[in-house]
């Protein structure tokens, strides 16, 4: 998408830089022309990112399916159209009050899950079949409180589990040939 110079501030300008990584630098590449362009990726959880309806929840965990990278497990769900969102995906997170007791821990691992997600959205919404929509719950089932390196890995690993089951899943569409 490019802007004209005085939408940018009247300084608009594309590199081409192949090697770029655009999500760990904050900028985009333009999918077209493989350019960096200085239109920055947002990296934010908003409100309506976030499941919160109770049907939803309860739907999720008695239809989903789900997959487990330890400590994180991932449990998702396919919304219809009638039940279109905003994003692309509604995410919860959660932690058991069995294994921490302390709220204090259960809402520091959350704060963690959030930021691991938070930072790979962009690649996450960049990977997903358009046109559908997901509801997906990260549940922490560690019983020890991990580094944010450790969680932010295992769940992108997940997350890359999951894009993969979704591929599989899909069915194939066959092209109209003539014999």
């Amino acid at each position: 998408m490019n802007y004209p110079p005085a939408q940018a501030g009247g300084f608009f300008f594309a590199l081409p830089l192949p090697f770029a990584q655009p999500y760990r630098t904050g900028f985009s590449l333009t999918p077209k022309t493989g350019m960096l362009s200085l239109i920055m990726v947002r990296y934010t959880l908003s409100k309506p990112e976030r499941l919160s309806s109770l049907k939803a929840i309860e739907k999720l965990f008695k239809e989903g399916q789900s997959l487990a990278k330890y400590p994180v497990r991932l449990v998702w769900l396919e919304v219809n159209e009638a039940d279109k969102q905003e994003f692309p995906v509604q995410v919860m997170f959660s932690a058991s009050k069995k294994k921490f007791s302390r709220a204090v821990d259960r809402n520091r691992i959350k704060r963690l899950m959030r930021e691991g997600y938070r930072l790979h959205k962009p690649e996450l919404y960049a990977s997903l079949p358009a046109g559908k929509w997901y509801h997906l719950s990260l549940i922490y089932s560690g019983t020890e409180i991990l580094d944010q390196a450790a969680i932010q890995k295992s769940i992108i690993q997940a997350l890359e589990r999951w894009l993969k089951q979704l591929v599989k899943d899909q069915p194939l569409t066959q092209t109209g040939s003539n014999p």
